[in-house]
């Protein structure tokens, strides 16, 4: 880009937020003379809506599955799995090469872009425009730090290295060549972002949709909550869960509405902050393809058959001393469906998919799809509750007092879903390692196939700095190929590498240790 001409290709946003659908409202890429822009509100509310779009792209959709669940034990291709998704076979089989689409990084940078932009021309329109007040300005920009912030963080969990860059890309005298910063500058970063964020974040926006689709302190507080959580700075972690959880605009949305509100519906009462979705705008094509819509039974992929009610691997029907954990779990049947018309043996996923599930008098399901778009839940009380738990139980000095509101916390979700069946007893769950697995099996039903799994499992196995832990978990649906195991068993593999055309165009990058030319060679 040159000094003359500021190429804003991401304004795709409506200039207003008058609406759900106005806030979706596409328009064309536009190239703006630098003199003539950043001259009003309006202008800077449209550069505020690139960053939000952004996150919204099917690119950016994709990697949030990929990046988040499709490497974990949750997924496995399904029987609709095109060949012209060879890349994410690749990843399935473990065979993950630098060159891999999914390896790109470019959907985040530019997300992150629009954001450095906005930090750093908007200042400037307090000047032009009189209507642009100072506060207006701050509230603003803790929703443009938060988002840049939860680019990084998805950045830096994937490939732990990665380029920090805090200013646009607005000049070609500029140097791009940036190096990769370390986890712990990028981890620091993305924490000052959200403290400075919290300052000017708005609590309400006056509509429900903004209250949801819009950052408000909610979101930053669940943000730097998981942040902290992957830092392993676990007190702190519990300060921001506690703040999110006496929120008196969240609550857990009741059984027997749970999944028809937070899943269908969407932008229910625990929902912290949800990706806005809209069927004749912008419809969720990710999901979509992948999980399956409208009448659909199988989508691209599928829950994997190792993990069927009551087998060895699954959270459901799980014994632990003499409790049946999630024997009646509502998920089971409320996520996943099993042997549906003549597919035996395959376990398509309703989430995000369906509409409702209703029972007979013989507890027979009957399944209605949706044929509308689903919004992304980024975050929702439930997942920050076991974030809470999860904290607790991994406190340096916990006690038995720590222990025992950790599992408090996993009834809170637990009982919702299995309200057939008594609370978890403390008795089955009185040691931190028991406490952890059933944090970890919790989180697996709970957050099925919302992006989360893989994270939580790297964060187990960097707890332990080792991959052992993690791949006992993700090992059974391998194809038994040495090699697969082989590189499961190396920190390193579990990021993924630099994408090549990065390698290849910045002089200053380095591949991330494991995939170098020795030990990037594909499986046979």
């Amino acid at each position: 880009m040159t000094k003359k001409y500021f190429i804003i290709m991401s304004i795709l946003f409506s200039l207003g937020f008058e609406s759900c659908t106005d806030w979706l409202d596409v328009k064309p890429p536009s190239e703006i003379v630098l003199d003539d822009y950043w001259k009003s509100e309006v202008q800077a509310q449209a550069v505020l809506s690139a960053c939000y779009r952004g996150l919204i792209t099917d690119d950016n959709m994709e990697r949030m599955i990929v990046w988040g669940e499709l490497r974990s034990d949750n997924l496995t291709s399904g029987i609709g799995f095109p060949k012209e998704r060879a890349d994410m076979q690749k990843i399935l089989d473990v065979n993950i090469t630098p060159s891999n689409a999914y390896c790109s990084w470019a959907s985040m940078y530019k997300v992150i872009n629009n954001c450095n932009t906005f930090l750093y021309y908007a200042p400037g329109v307090i000047n032009a425009d009189p209507n642009f007040t100072i506060g207006k300005l701050h509230t603003m920009e803790s929703e443009v730090l938060a988002i840049r912030a939860l680019c990084y963080f998805y950045l830096v969990r994937t490939y732990k290295e990665v380029p920090y860059i805090d200013t646009p890309s607005v000049d070609d005298t500029q140097n791009y060549d940036v190096p990769k910063s370390s986890e712990r500058e990028i981890l620091d970063h993305i924490i000052a972002d959200l403290i400075s964020a919290q300052k000017y974040a708005r609590v309400d926006y006056g509509s429900t949709v903004y209250n949801k689709g819009r950052i408000t302190s909610a979101a930053i507080n669940s943000i730097l909550a998981d942040v902290y959580l992957w830092d392993q700075q676990y007190a702190n972690c519990i300060e921001m869960c506690n703040r999110v959880i006496a929120d008196p605009n969240l609550q857990l949305v009741p059984t027997e509405l749970s999944y028809l509100n937070i899943f269908y519906r969407g932008n229910s009462s625990e929902s912290i902050f949800e990706l806005q979705f809209d069927e004749n705008v912008q419809p969720n094509k990710p999901v979509r393809e992948l999980y399956g819509w409208g009448g659909a039974i199988q989508g691209e992929l599928s829950y994997p058959v190792f993990l069927e009610k009551g087998s060895d691997y699954s959270p459901f029907k799980y014994k632990k001393g003499t409790t049946l954990e999630g024997e009646k779990d509502i998920r089971y049947d409320d996520y996943i469906v099993q042997n549906m018309g003549n597919l035996t043996g395959i376990f398509s996923i309703f989430k995000y998919a369906g509409i409702l599930r209703t029972e007979n008098s013989q507890e027979q399901s009957s399944y209605s799809w949706r044929t509308t778009t689903p919004n992304w839940i980024v975050y929702r009380l439930a997942d920050v509750i076991l974030m809470k738990a999860e904290a607790l139980t991994e406190l340096p000095s916990a006690t038995p007092d720590n222990f025992k509101e950790a599992l408090d916390l996993v009834n809170l979700t637990y009982t919702r879903s299995n309200p057939k069946s008594a609370a978890l007893d403390y008795t089955d769950y009185s040691t931190q390692g028991d406490l952890e697995k059933l944090i970890l099996r919790e989180r697996q039903r709970e957050l099925l196939f919302e992006g989360k799994r893989w994270f939580d499992l790297m964060r187990l196995a960097r707890r332990y700095n080792s991959p052992s832990a993690l791949l006992a978990y993700v090992g059974p649906k391998l194809t038994g190929d040495i090699l697969q195991y082989t590189r499961m068993s190396v920190m390193n593999a579990l990021y993924l590498p630099v994408p090549k055309s990065d390698i290849d165009n910045n002089t200053n990058l380095v591949q991330n240790p494991f995939y170098d030319e020795n030990n990037a060679t594909p499986l046979k």
